[in-house]
């Protein structure tokens, strides 16, 4: 019987336990684990593994990056039950919608696996003798921010689109409902991602983002879920 995950932040390829807050379980809110909160130093130390392995992700060829990406696709097909059952218990969510969301998320993933490997350029005409050519790059390294309500399927539309296009990602995932974002970077990581290109960190949101994820100081964009309300601080 598949049981809770241990509930971690990833820095640069490592596993890191932190003090944190605990995760309830919404049917008898009985504590399923503790979310551990990123520090400061977390968050630098996440920041620079991004920035360093990023010079090395974004020139892997986007054939190469596919194929890791579709490993982590498979990889949560396989664990799709054990998931499952940790959404629905930290969420409440039937585990039939669990299953569905899991599943979702997988498709999103390959999805943009293979688009990543269709990053067309383009020529435009121009005067005789010259030629206009576009190129797509890597923008750079990607903090984004998943809400609680798909802690699986919201976070794979991030990561996996950041990493098919060449860049480095931290994800900052929901402290409520965390096990789905940690089960999918482990997933990412058993497929082979490099250490430092997939960051997953939980702290007070607002907190976080004061710490040095806004650009231009290394993060050049942000990924976020629009808040409820504007005077609901998060």
């Amino acid at each position: 019987m598949p049981t809770y995950p241990e509930l971690q932040l990833f820095i640069a390829g490592e596993w890191k336990n932190a003090d944190g807050q605990p995760v309830l379980n919404p049917a008898d809110e009985s504590v399923l684990g503790i979310v551990p909160h990123a520090t400061r130093a977390d968050l630098d130390a996440a920041l620079t593994a991004a920035q360093e392995e990023l010079r090395v992700w974004r020139h892997t060829a986007p054939a190469k990056r596919a194929d890791i990406i579709l490993k982590a696709a498979r990889l949560a097909r396989e664990r799709v039950e054990e998931m499952a059952i940790a959404m629905t218990l930290e969420q409440g969510k039937p585990i039939v919608q669990s299953r569905l969301e899991i599943l979702r998320g997988c498709d999103i993933i390959e999805w943009d696996a293979t688009e990543g490997r269709r990053v067309h350029g383009r020529v435009i005409p121009s005067e005789p003798g010259m030629r206009h050519t576009v190129l797509r790059q890597p923008i750079g390294v990607v903090a984004a921010f998943s809400p609680w309500n798909f802690p699986m399927s919201s976070p794979a539309r991030k990561v996996a689109g950041a990493l098919s296009a060449g860049c480095a990602i931290i994800l900052k995932a929901s402290e409520e409902t965390p096990a789905g974002a940690v089960q999918l970077v482990r997933a990412f990581q058993d497929a082979g991602v490099p250490p430092g290109v997939l960051n997953l960190v939980f702290g007070t949101p607002a907190e976080i983002s004061r710490c040095g994820f806004r650009p231009p100081e290394g993060v050049r964009l942000l990924q976020w879920h629009r808040r409820p309300s504007p005077r609901r601080e998060r």
